[in-house]
């Protein structure tokens, strides 16, 4: 039996790094033959004809390399149309096992292909628990498997708590100009910490340069603020090394709209594996992954926002405890670790109904 993946982007897209190659990877050393094929879904998308009917016709080819018993994984795989169709017409002829994975409420933009793959997976594997309840409108066969990372370059990043700052540094790792509606959630926040001469400054990773971004921050009276333009993200240890500078790691996040309610964040995992202590808003799946005051804190107000960090930046210890219970967290329930055995057991009990 052989899992052949099908995946939505390279391995820069952190979905299909974190949720397709290192899992097809890591379930090789687990005794399970994988395949990764190309081309990918985007790739399909984003290249002009006519080398696009080349790339079509390798996928086609790649199908018949998928023999009876085989189980055929699609990460994210609802962003290109002539795949979607192909794709369709061939699981209805070969009858083969198919396990669908997102990631994302991708259904509230591509709702025909997400339900479709939905009803036809002989397993669907969610990141949320919003996610996994909309699956189960289609399918009874659905599991939560949050997103995971390798929590050993974080972990030797951890934070030293044996040296104490003289201004606390809240930090904030993304893609900035992605999140212009998220991120104007910390500067009331931010005025009202100043006003109240709290010390602390801000650095911000992953401006990219952008001028909305940087005037954010740039314009609140009083606030020491850094920006890092970009690091190199395919760097395992490069997230890590800027995440111990930090002594709060903040995620600030809209909640109201169906994607955000079905969202995640992977920058929570990233902090709480340093054991800096994450500081998010109240959206999508935070309530599952953050016990509020016990491995981090959760924020569904702005006096929340300022009560919570004002707390935070004045008591290390308090930062050492969140901190740590957050490691924890992540060793124990989103490391690959922690999630490749359950997503074996799914792949296992498709492997035994394919033989009936």
């Amino acid at each position: 039996m052989t899992v052949h993946f099908y995946m939505f982007s390279d391995r820069v897209a952190p979905s299909s790094r974190q949720r397709g190659y290192y899992v097809a990877e890591l379930l090789r050393e687990k005794g399970i033959n994988t395949v990764i094929h190309t081309p990918t879904v985007l790739s399909m998308s984003k290249t002009p004809w006519p080398r696009k009917a080349s790339l079509i016709i390798e996928f086609v080819r790649s199908l018949f390399t998928i023999k009876k018993g085989d189980i055929v994984f699609l990460q994210r795989a609802v962003y290109n149309k002539f795949f979607f169709v192909i794709m369709v017409a061939y699981l209805i002829v070969s009858r083969r096992k198919m396990i669908f994975d997102f990631d994302d409420p991708i259904y509230t933009h591509n709702y025909l292909k997400t339900k479709t793959f939905s009803k036809m997976a002989s397993a669907v594997i969610t990141c949320t628990h919003a996610q996994g309840e909309w699956a189960k409108q289609f399918n009874k066969n659905v599991h939560v498997i949050h997103i995971a990372i390798d929590p050993t370059p974080y972990i030797n990043c951890t934070k030293d708590y044996s040296v104490r700052p003289e201004k606390p540094v809240i930090g904030w790792l993304g893609t900035g100009p992605e999140h212009m509606k998220n991120l104007p959630i910390l500067v009331p926040v931010f005025k009202r910490l100043v006003e109240q001469n709290v010390a602390f400054s801000f650095v911000l990773i992953g401006a990219f340069g952008d001028k909305d971004v940087y005037a954010l921050f740039q314009d609140i009276p009083g606030l020491d603020v850094r920006f890092i333009d970009r690091i190199a993200y395919t760097d395992p240890e490069s997230a890590p090394k800027e995440i111990r500078k930090f002594d709060i790691g903040v995620v600030p996040h809209q909640s109201d709209g169906v994607w955000n309610k079905g969202k995640t964040s992977m920058k929570v995992l990233e902090y709480m594996a340093c054991a800096v202590p994450a500081m998010v808003s109240d959206f999508g799946e935070m309530p599952y992954m953050i016990k509020d005051g016990v491995n981090g804190y959760v924020a569904s107000s702005e006096d929340e926002w300022v009560e919570k960090l004002s707390g935070l930046l004045h008591d290390q210890g308090l930062r050492e405890q969140l901190g740590r219970a957050g490691q924890e967290t992540v060793r124990e329930r989103y490391s690959f670790e922690a999630i490749i055995p359950q997503i074996a057991k799914i792949i296992h009990s498709l492997e035994g109904d394919s033989r009936r």
